[in-house]
Order: structure tokens, then sequence, then C-alpha cells
């Protein structure tokens, strides 16, 4: 009796089980009545059945309308392969119907995958993929009268002779954070289908709106990609400079009219080496790299901050923005630039620009301007007012949240910094500006991206919308503009609460780091700074005295940790610890492969040694017979083959024509045939010790 269909069933539901308890019911009701038809009998395949089958059509697209509202959803999508594929059950009665069930199968089951992404996620894996295995060896094995407990048995052999090569491949595979394309993407293949502009325009940009940036972090688009010579700094140094806005109404950051300009821009722009050199007045840690900027609409080329020389059809601004001479609509300029991750640049503000950098519109955020003027009042320079400012955010409990917007209002950062002490960078970057403004020092407020996605062991990094940041420049009467970043003060709030002491202790490391950081920038040496300014508190951790159980659920967490999430940062990790820190993609593939071929050679080895013994001893126990038949004067023929010798012993000794037919043709079976189980080999040489005995 055939089980596959059974099997091609339980495979299904299995792999469509995660997708079906989230979606609405009626999907699941959709199965069912799939999985009904098929035992309807031949009813299913005449009229009336397929007017079934096209009204649960009718009736699953109306689902779909009315549950998500149109077809073009993930879920809309995911709900008609449901039905689809188990109505195609019902229907289904050929090896080629179940075997298009099972591709489906490994669909459905790479899409449940998306739901559980924890240890369940791996666990249901493994069971689908044992039931694919299974329904595999019925469907191909039609007719041979298995019993089931055989195909548990051939199916577990296969899965476990597999672990070792699965276990191989998903350690050595290069982890590709993102969707592959990104790969594709870096190397410069022709991926336009991803590199869609959207609705925004992100290029044409003129104001920066409270949540403004949490917006631009919901979209996917691509905004450049980088490919660095040497080592890829790390992400948290990697500015991409984008717009600098100095105009503020107490709510919206804005361009100034004219922004995009390009004959004011050239005007004003850094022309010669000597300017370049002339402006950068502190430049450090020189990096190099190849940009690739997406058609954005605007002239933004997003430059590594800081641009440290033009490139063709570019520009350095007076702002240092790397800009395009012509607007980037429908091309995708590539070029190779130099930048310096530690930079001041700026010879002295004009009257004009230090009225901007110090502007404050009337009647806004009082509370913010107080707090400034106090701070410019009790500080004379501007390092002193930075170090406090960065104590009262470190000290402040400030939460980094994208996701939250505060009420627009005149009070708007007042609202921020006072009260509700949540938000994204639009709103720290901001109020960190405008409190440097009130405390007398010019400050503007920088947008552009921050990070990107380093495609796993190559040099090559994406930067996407949704790394969209903004950060704050002010301006120091030695050194000139630097880079200000409160949000690495203001720290993400962790997954676990924890102990109070520890993350004030970590906020003040966070100032300390800070100071020194800007210090260095600065070249400002530690004798040279207030008495005041040179102290942080830092309270000490409390410590457990008390024993308490360990904690058993750690192997789980292990086992999430390094399956689950096994990231590229996890996988550097292994190879640094097997000697392989210098290892980039392409070793990784190679020892994958390598690998693969050494696990297959040692495969194949065991199993011609195992049929090797099994037909020598097969062997032995023929020339153990031919022998006795030379005795009998019934001896084979040198060039005589094992068929012809059977007719002709049949024919010259009938008495023992039943005895060696049987022995003869067991061992063309063995020999030539696949017939050579264990079982087989062992009846055989009983069959010739019989006969042996009894001649």
């Amino acid at each position: 009796m055939n089980y596959y269909h059974i099997w091609v069933l339980i495979t299904l539901i299995l792999a469509a089980l995660p997708s079906l308890v989230r979606l609405p019911l009626w999907v699941g009701g959709a199965a069912l009545a799939g999985g009904i038809l098929h035992y309807a009998g031949p009813w299913r395949t005449r009229l009336p059945g397929k007017l079934v089958s096209v009204l649960l059509l009718a009736g699953t697209s109306a689902g779909i309308w009315l549950s998500f509202g149109g077809f073009f959803t993930g879920n809309a999508v995911l709900s008609f392969f449901i039905a689809v594929v188990f109505l195609k059950w019902g229907e289904s009665r050929t090896r080629r119907d179940y075997l298009l069930l099972i591709f489906a199968a490994v669909i459905l089951a790479a899409a449940g995958a998306l739901y559980w992404e924890n240890l369940m996620s791996l666990i249901h894996m493994l069971v689908v993929v044992f039931a694919l295995t299974i329904s595999l060896v019925a469907i191909h094995m039609e007719g041979a009268g298995l019993k089931q407990i055989f195909l548990v048995r051939s199916a577990g052999k296969l899965f476990f002779l597999g672990l070792p090569l699965m276990l191989l491949l998903f350690m050595t595979f290069p982890r590709i954070p993102g969707p592959l394309w990104d790969l594709g993407l870096a190397f410069g293949l022709p991926i336009k289908a991803m590199m869609d502009r959207g609705n925004g325009e992100f290029g044409k940009v003129k104001t920066l709106q409270p949540g403004g940036i949490q917006r631009a972090k919901k979209e996917d688009q691509n905004v450049l990609v980088a490919e660095f010579e040497g080592a890829v700094p790390f992400k948290s140094r990697m500015y991409w400079r984008g717009p600098v806005f100095w105009e503020f109404d107490g709510e919206t950051w804005t361009l100034p009219e004219g922004w995009d300009n390009r004959t004011k821009l050239l005007r004003t722009a850094i022309k010669s080496k000597k300017r370049l050199d002339y402006e950068l007045r502190y430049k450090k840690n020189p990096v190099r790299y190849t940009l690739r900027t997406m058609p954005n609409g605007g002239r933004w080329l997003y430059g590594l901050d800081v641009p440290a020389g033009p490139a063709p059809e570019a520009f350095i601004s007076s702002e240092f923005q790397l800009l395009s001479i012509r607007k980037i609509d429908d091309h995708e300029p590539k070029f190779k630039m130099t930048s310096y991750l530690d930079y001041a640049f700026g010879v002295q503000l004009t009257r004009e620009q230090r009225q901007r950098g110090l502007a404050w519109p009337e009647n806004t955020n009082p509370r913010l301007l107080a707090l400034g003027r106090e701070l410019g009042e009790k500080y004379k320079t501007c390092e002193e007012i930075l170090h406090r400012a960065y104590e009262i955010l470190a000290g402040g409990e400030y939460r980094y949240e994208d996701g939250h917007i505060i009420q627009p209002g005149p009070d708007l950062l007042d609202r921020y910094f006072f009260e509700e002490k949540r938000g994204g960078a639009e709103y720290l970057a901001g109020s960190f500006a405008m409190l440097m403004r009130a405390a007398g020092v010019p400050a503007r407020l920088v947008s552009g991206y921050r990070g990107g996605t380093i495609i796993a062991l190559t040099n090559f990094v994406i930067v996407k919308r949704s790394d969209a940041h903004a950060w704050v420049e002010v301006w120091n009467e030695n050194k000139g503009w630097v880079r200000v970043e409160p949000k690495d003060i203001v720290l993400p709030p962790e997954e676990k609460k924890a102990d109070p002491g520890a993350e004030k202790t970590k906020a003040a490391s966070a100032v300390e780091m800070k100071k020194a950081e800007t210090d260095r920038s600065l070249n400002i040496r530690e004798e040279d700074r207030s008495p005041e300014s040179r102290k942080v508190p830092a309270p000490a951790v409390p410590r457990a005295d008390k024993w308490t159980l360990p904690d058993w659920s750690s192997l789980l967490g292990n086992m999430q940790k390094w399956v689950i999430n096994y990231n590229p940062d996890r996988q550097m990790d292994i190879l640094k610890g097997v000697g392989m820190e210098g290892s980039d993609w392409l070793d990784l593939m190679i020892t994958g492969v390598a690998g693969v071929a050494l696990v297959l050679m040692a495969y194949l080895g065991a199993a011609w040694w195992k049929n090797r013994a099994e037909i020598d001893r097969v062997g032995k126990s023929w020339v153990k017979f031919r022998n006795r038949m030379e005795k009998l004067d019934a001896g084979m023929g040198l060039r005589e083959c094992p068929g012809i010798y059977m007719d002709r012993v049949g024919s010259e000794k009938p008495e023992l024509a039943d005895a060696t037919g049987d022995i003869i043709q067991r061992y063309i079976d063995i020999r030539y045939g696949n017939n050579h189980s264990p079982e087989s080999s062992a009846l055989f040489r009983r069959q010739v010790d019989r006969f042996i005995s009894m001649t």
C-alpha cells in the first residue's frame, strides 16, 4: 500500500502551521475544505467537484479582500497561496502532483520561519525537513509495498547523514545581513528594482520636522554603496554627511532659499587643495573608499564625514558637503574618495554665520534657553560647556526611541528635554544644538546617515534610508567646527531591566569616553581643563552578597544566540577562535565546499568499504562453489559468464539444476544487480555451504 499521499498532507500541515495560527480562521477553513475534497472519490474530478473548487477560490478571494483590504499585502498573498496549495492537494492524483506539493511545502516552511524568530523556528524547521524526507522517500519508492516503519527508518538515515553537511554549511556559509540582493548590489550587479527612490525623493528634502528621521527609518531604499580599501571602520564611526541646517523656528529645521542653486554653491565651494588644507585645521584617521550613490533627485553624494578632496563631476561645499555638479536623477555616480573620520574645519566665522549659529526663535523653549544661559555664565570655554552638557544627559535618564513622537508646539524642545526625555535623533540633536546656542556656542544640525550594513566578510557597506541620523556641529574658537554626538551618551534602553547603579556607572563611563574623544580632537591637555570639569561622579556598583540558583535556561539561550541569531559578528568570533582572523567571504566559501567534499568522500568511502566487505565474502563463497563443481566434473569455463554457465549445468547435470540454479542466480543478483544487502549475502553463503555439505 502506498502512503505517500498521507505523508505529503502531513508535511503540508506542518509547513503551514506557523502561518495558519496567525492568519484569519477562514484560511484554515479553506485548507480543510481542500483536504476533504481529496477523499471525495471520482466526484471531485467531474464538473460538480470543479465547481466546488472554483467557489472555494472565489470565497478565498472575498475573504482576502474583506480581511486585508487588497490582494498585494504579505498576508493576502500568503493566504491565497495556502488556499491554492490545499485545493491542489484535493485534486492531486499523480506522482508529479505530489512532487509539486512538496516544493510548495518548502515555500510554506520558509514563510513560517518569518513568524517564529526563536528556538521554536529551529525545532519546527527540523520537524518539517524530516517530514519532507519521509514524503520524498515514499514518493520515489512508489509501488514497492513499503511499510511505515521502513519509511521512517530510511528517512531517519538520510536525515542524520545530512546533519553534518547542514552543520558545516551553516557554520561556513558567509552570513549576509539583510536581503540577498544586497550582495549583488554591492558587487555592482544591475539590480534596478531594489533601488527605487520611493515617494519621498530623499535628495530633495528641505525641512527636518519632528518625526522626520523616524519616518525615513521605516523605508528600506538604498542610499549608497561604499567599498573600503583595507579595514572597514566601525559602524559608529561612519557618518555620511548630508544637509546642514541652521534655521530653526522652534519646531522645524529648514534649509535656506536657493539651497540647491548650483551657481550659488559653486561660488563658495572649496575648489583647490590649498583652500582645502587651509580649511581643515585638524584631520586624523584617513580612510579611502569607492563611493556609489543611488539616484535621489538631489545633489547629495553623502560623502563620509568629512571628505578630503573633490571627485569627478562633484565638489565640496563651504559646509564640507560632497555635492554633485548635476542632479542625481537617473545615474549612479561612482568615484574614489578619501575622508577623515576625525576632523575640525573652518578658519573663522563671518558675522552672518555667527548670527545664524546663535539664533533663537522668539517665545520658544524658555527653559532650554535658561539652562543654556546658565551654562554660558558658569563655564567659559566650549569644551567645558560640552562636558557639563554631557553630564546632564548622562544623569537625566534620557531614552533614545526613534518611534516616539512629541506633539508639535513652540515649546517642543522644552517638553522633550525636561519632561518626556524620550525621542529620536531630531529631538536629541536639535535640543543639544539649541542648548549650545543658548550657552553662547554657535551650533548647527547636520543630517545624513550613520553606520550602514556591512556585507559579511567583505569591504562593502550598504547605507539605507533606515540608517538616517542627525548630529551636531559646534564652533570652537581654537579649532573650528567639530562634530558632537549626544546619542553616544543617551544609550538605548536595555532589553532587561539592569541594576540602576550599573546604568549610572555606564553613563558616567560614556561621559568620560566622550570627554577624552573631544579632548583628543581639540588637542586639549588634562592640565588645561578646569578642576570642576575634570571629574564626573561614578557611583559604585552594588555587589550581590547572596548566592542564587544558576539559570538553567542559559543552555536554550545559548542555542538561540548561536543558531537563530548567528550573525556575521558571531561568525567572525568563531573564525578568530580557530586562527582565521584575516579570512574573507571567499575563504569561507572555499572552506565550505572543501568540507562538503570531504564529508561526501567519507560517506562514499564508508559505503564502498561496507559493500566491498560483503562482496568479498560472497566472492569467497563463489570460489568454494566453483571448486566443488570442478570435483563434480561441471567446472565453469574461463570465459564463461554465470548466466550461460547456469544454463549449461542445468542441461548437463539435471540432478543439480535446482540447487545450482538457485545459487548462481543469487550470485548474479548480488554481483551484478542491486540485491547486495547483508541479508542477501548471508543467505547466499548459507546456500553454498549447504550445497557443499550435501554433495
